[in-house]
């Protein structure tokens, strides 16, 4: 596609037809090459199961599709404030967001994602945003920052790290996956099989088909409320839009080969569940629900369990196992790369905003135990 100089020209749909919008996204998305969370077999899902109203926005150059951004309104929380949150492809809703959208953007082409990127935060803020919110999360740090050259300011609300092993280098090291641990790592990875393998062989047992993929998540609820707690808060499990998404995702992206799950068992006792996504020649590492009734500390379902999917990746010639967002011990055990991934809050500057930091400032002082800094 020969872009030239042509300018970017932005529109903004309210309520666009589907059909017409599944058609446009995967005709990108075939061009763009983004990560799972923009694909549309993850963005169609999601329509289906948790939105009624949304907005897209469209960036054309000449009569190409360049960009694509779906967003949701939701009236602020506050009493006393008629300003919206406009969310980036979540919906404001606690329950709808336990899905977990990471890696978030629009989807763009990448030869000009930055001048498009750029483009459409300018028409959302002066169509759709106005004196409210713009929020994306989770997102790679510093990927929305031309936001910041609208004049609007940016509020961090929640980061963490996501971590990836980067199969690739591995290769280019001749490096097997043994010798990139630490010998901690290697160690504790050891014992626990040999634990397992006395409860018999080792074997891993993927979902060949749609109805045994769902009967993999019915078992993965019941280790995840085993483990996390059945009380809303807990375990995603608790919400039905989360299991009504995942039995869509499910059924749309086994037979394809997107949507994998495992079940990992050592004899005929259960390691656990693993839900993965394939996608891009890449490994996405979605949840676990691991099997902790035996009494063995030196058990690592966890680690036992990734150790032998991520030999299977390479296997099959995988260009990387992500591990995404949150900091656990088995991430950093395995993982060669990390990137900081972050919630942002993106709003006009004014005075009720001042006041809404400064609160939250007294709040948070007071919370850590220190005093509040002066108005």
């Amino acid at each position: 596609m020969e872009l030239g100089n042509d300018s970017v020209q932005c529109d903004v749909f309210y309520n666009p037809d589907r059909e017409k919008l599944a058609k446009a996204w995967q005709q990108l998305e075939a061009q763009a090459k983004p990560n799972f969370f923009l694909s549309w077999l993850w963005i169609g899902s999601w329509l289906d199961s948790c939105v009624d109203d949304c907005y897209l926005v469209e960036a054309r150059i000449g009569n190409e599709v360049v960009g694509l951004g779906i967003l949701v309104a939701k009236k602020s929380r506050l009493p006393f404030d008629s300003r919206r949150h406009y969310f980036l492809h979540q919906t404001g809703d606690p329950e709808s967001d336990k899905l977990c959208m990471e890696y978030n953007d629009f989807l763009l082409l990448p030869v000009c994602a930055e001048k498009v990127r750029s483009a459409m935060l300018s028409e959302i803020f002066l169509s759709l945003v106005g004196r409210g919110t713009l929020v994306v999360g989770a997102t790679k740090a510093g990927i929305f920052d031309s936001a910041l050259r609208l004049g609007v300011e940016r509020r961090c609300v929640w980061d963490s790290v996501a971590y990836k092993l980067d199969l690739n280098q591995l290769r280019a090291d001749s490096m097997s996956l043994e010798q990139s641990l630490s010998r901690s790592g290697r160690y504790q990875i050891k014992r626990s099989l040999k634990r397992y393998e006395s409860l018999g062989e080792i074997t891993i047992d993927t979902a060949a088909s749609v109805e045994a993929a769902l009967s993999m998540f019915a078992v993965a609820e019941h280790f995840h409320l085993e483990r996390w707690g059945a009380m809303p808060g807990q375990s995603g499990f608790t919400y039905p839009k989360f299991k009504h998404f995942h039995h869509t995702l499910i059924r749309r992206g086994v037979e394809t080969g997107e949507v994998v799950l495992h079940t990992l068992y050592a004899g005929d006792e259960p390691i656990g569940v693993i839900y993965n996504f394939h996608y891009g020649n890449q490994v996405y590492f979605y949840l676990s629900a691991l099997n902790y009734k035996l009494q063995d500390k030196h058990l690592k379902p966890g680690l036992t369990a990734h150790y032998l999917l991520i030999k299977q990746a390479l296997a099959m010639g995988m260009d990387s196992y992500d591990f995404m967002a949150g900091v656990t011990r088995y991430k950093k055990t395995f993982a060669n790369c990390e990137s900081s991934v972050a919630t942002y809050h993106y709003q006009q500057p004014h005075l009720a905003l001042k006041i809404e930091n400064s609160l939250r400032n007294i709040k948070q002082r007071i919370a850590s135990g220190s005093s509040p800094s002066p108005l």
